[in-house]
């Protein structure tokens, strides 16, 4: 009969290959990510079939851990930039509360390991966040502009801002929020 798979060891090589993609990119080797959850190479393949799956694994659960905090409830009232605002807010504090996640997202969209079927699970995970922007976006920006102002304008800068406030004194980081924040919405206007 085999031993059930622990979940504890899972996330030890999850948090592993973590911190090493950050550093070193999606060519960490499997053995270096064992020797960093202190497990035996093999015990990666137990878990995950592949270095590729665990890769997939990875970015699947650092993307649904961001879907999370990006569902927000708005307040009824709210005008389109206080909505982008919101989701702004909440994207750029979790991503300065997880500055290793955010490092291992950039090397992981850009990766060919990830599959397709992964990506899209992922893309589905923010629909709703997405969705809302666009609706707050229209007749700001020309429709044909929407998928550039969201997916490289609006991440770019997030990822910028983060970065910034991730070195960035306590006292600054809500200036720098806004800073960025009006910066984009005064670069989107029609």
């Amino acid at each position: 009969m085999a031993r059930p798979l622990s979940e504890a060891k899972r996330d030890a090589i999850l948090t592993a290959a973590a911190k090493l993609i950050a550093t070193s990119g999606t060519g960490a080797s499997t053995a270096s990510i064992a020797k960093v959850a202190g497990v035996a190479e093999g015990t990666i393949f137990t878990y995950f079939a592949t270095k590729d799956n665990l890769l997939n694994e990875l970015f699947l659960e650092i993307e649904t851990d961001l879907a999370q905090t990006m569902k927000i409830v708005f307040p009824t009232n709210s005008d389109p930039r206080e909505r982008v605002w919101l989701i702004w807010d909440k994207l750029i504090d979790w991503g300065a509360a997880n500055p290793t996640w955010c490092k291992v997202l950039r090397q992981l969209k850009v990766s060919d390991r990830i599959t397709t079927e992964t990506r899209r699970i992922c893309n589905a995970l923010f629909h709703e966040s997405r969705d809302l922007v666009e609706r707050s976006m229209a007749g700001r920006v020309d429709p044909e502009r929407m998928t550039f102002y969201i997916d490289t304008v609006l991440i770019g800068l997030a990822d910028i801002t983060i970065d910034a406030v991730v070195i960035s004194p306590k006292e600054q980081h809500e200036q720098l929020k806004r800073a960025s924040f009006d910066l984009y919405w005064k670069g989107t206007a029609a």
